[in-house]
């Protein structure tokens, strides 16, 4: 079983705190495993993590995620030559690969010709052919209407949150706002990257130690492609 520790998760998705990690795996439901002083995530945990990704990346916000199982419906043709082992999800998509399939069918063809014939050759058949083979069509379909309500809510709350980006902006800017974000960067012990120190302090930092201000800035790693820095306040 692979393990996924804290800072390699930090690294995949680009944070800059601890915090913002367990941030998602709270709001996922899940929590870490331990090994000794160290915590980690299983694979399992991991695909829901990529899955918040995703919907963070399409506009999405974590509060308004919520994760999907993945499951896989396997069907066998029963009662049929006891040779014949190949199940039906053997029969390849796109149907022009179908011909192949049927012809690795090696056993009991006759009698499967009438059940394969039923898959019909095209996406808008996939009804009756589900049918056909037992695939639960009607919980498939209720998956679907599911799915389009939840792409349908993700649409809504980007536009909202572009609304809210108009909306402050046309809020007269505090002189001192960058200030207050270098000081709630202290509390919190935030990393932040050298493009970000540039957005608040108009300035890009350089070498191991730099002072603006009331606060020193100490190179600490890297994010992503962009030099880290910790911010401490003089006479700290």
């Amino acid at each position: 079983m692979k393990k996924y520790y804290i800072n390699d998760l930090q690294e995949r998705y680009n944070l800059k705190t601890r915090q913002s990690v367990y941030d998602r795996l709270k709001a996922i439901g899940v929590r870490v495993e331990k090994e000794g002083n160290k915590s980690y995530v299983t694979e399992a945990v991991l695909d829901k993590l990529d899955q918040l990704q995703e919907h963070l990346n399409l506009g999405g916000s974590i509060k308004t995620f919520t994760p999907t199982v993945k499951t896989t419906v396997h069907s066998k043709i029963d009662n049929e030559n006891e040779d014949f082992e190949s199940p039906i999800d053997s029969v390849n998509s796109p149907l022009g690969k179908a011909n192949s399939s049927l012809d690795s069918v090696n056993s009991g063809l006759d009698k499967t010709n009438s059940s394969l014939d039923s898959v019909n050759f095209g996406l808008d058949k996939t009804n009756s052919s589900l049918d056909s083979v037992n695939f639960g069509l009607d919980k498939a379909n209720s998956s679907l209407d599911s799915s389009i309500q939840y792409v349908q809510l993700n649409l809504f709350d980007s536009l909202m949150e572009r609304v809210e980006e108009v909306v402050e902006r046309m809020i007269p800017v505090n002189p001192i706002s960058h200030w207050e974000k270098l000081d709630l960067a202290v509390e919190r012990g935030y990393i932040l990257s050298s493009k970000e120190v540039h957005s608040l302090v108009g300035t890009k930092p350089s070498g191991t130690t730099w002072t603006r201000g009331a606060f020193i800035f100490t190179r600490a790693g890297k994010i992503g492609n962009q030099g880290g820095w910790k911010i401490s306040r003089l006479g700290d």
